[in-house]
């Protein structure tokens, strides 16, 4: 039997971080965002950009206060990977994916905040985007999510860990709250797999 990557319930400090987002009605099924394939990618990106100004700008700087060349380096080195994960983290906390017993959320930004929602009854079908890299080295993808009744008529949730895991397991919610509220629709097929209670 293959490992499940989406069998963990949401902490307490998830869900009191996110309460603010949901409604009295819903409750937090899972918390996900970017894949860490992605964040490492990321991150060896920002090392270049910004992380060699920093390097440039804090080793110059050093030397022109009097360190020696291996000081000077050493502070470089130092700005240069402050940089990196600052950004790296700053990524990885503004884009975050929820689930709930409702609906599905985007939430994008860390101080100025964009959400994104819709209704699991709005959603007509979903759509995974994986190239042949990303399926079977990098192991994320995109989840692209067919609304009826918005303007721009899908919501996107992109690079994420085992798509075809996180899709099952929407699936299956859809499925769940439309059998609750006797809206089983024919769109959405029933899957095999986990699901978080």
């Amino acid at each position: 039997m293959s490992k499940f990557h989406y069998k963990d319930s949401p902490s307490e400090k998830q869900k009191k971080a996110f309460k603010k987002f949901l409604s009295e009605d819903e409750e937090l099924i899972l918390v996900t965002g970017l894949s860490s394939a992605y964040i490492r990618s990321k991150f060896i990106w920002y090392l270049i950009f910004p992380g060699l100004i920093f390097f440039g700008a804090l080793g110059g700087i050093a030397l022109l206060l009097g360190f020696s060349q291996s000081g000077a380096l050493t502070i470089a080195s130092l700005g240069m990977i402050a940089a990196a994960i600052l950004k790296t983290m700053h990524l990885y906390h503004s884009n975050r994916y929820l689930l709930t017993t409702r609906r599905v959320v985007i939430k994008k930004g860390i101080f100025g905040v964009k959400l994104s929602a819709t209704l699991f009854d709005k959603i007509t079908h979903l759509e995974v985007d994986q190239s042949f890299t990303d399926r079977l080295l990098l192991h994320h993808g995109t989840i692209i999510i067919n609304t009826a009744g918005m303007s721009k008529g899908e919501i996107s949730l992109k690079y994420v860990d085992y798509p075809m895991e996180l899709k099952n397991l929407l699936e299956r919610l859809i499925n769940r709250e439309r059998e609750q509220f006797g809206l089983r629709g024919t769109t959405l097929t029933e899957v095999e797999g986990e699901i978080v209670s």
